[in-house]
């Protein structure tokens, strides 16, 4: 986490991830958004924030935010690790801000995993969705 802390001079970095209540639901942003192209300081923040979403109490709904972030391989397979491997049962799982290249990617190794998947622009269309 110290490397998050020195790298406070991005832009909108590090957003902190949050559990929202909404039309009678919780939703869990993950956010990596604004990171741009530092990947391991995206890496780091997943890895950080894995213990409070994966928890059994925490929200099955996840929608992972990547606007302004530059999304690579290494970060799609982080993201499908946390989301298969943690144990825990998602219900629907939103992508906000992701490119077609990298929708592709997640689709092929997340589909038909037991959790619907959508791929949203913003996060406003995604929370109507997982909710």
């Amino acid at each position: 986490m110290a490397e998050l802390q020195s790298d406070q001079t991005l832009p909108g970095c590090p957003r902190k991830s949050f559990s929202l209540p909404f039309h009678g639901g919780e939703i869990w942003f993950e956010h990596l958004d604004g990171i741009h192209q530092q990947e391991k300081l995206v890496l780091a923040k997943l890895s950080d924030d894995l213990p409070r979403f994966s928890k059994p109490s925490s929200p099955a709904f996840v929608c992972f935010v990547l606007s302004e972030t530059t999304v690579t391989q290494s970060i799609v397979e982080a993201i499908v690790h946390a989301l298969l491997d943690s144990g825990k049962p998602f219900r629907k799982v939103a992508f906000a801000g992701m490119d077609r290249k990298h929708i592709r990617a997640v689709k092929s190794k997340l589909n038909h995993k037991g959790f619907a998947l959508g791929f949203f622009m913003g996060i406003e269309d995604a929370k109507q969705w997982l909710l």
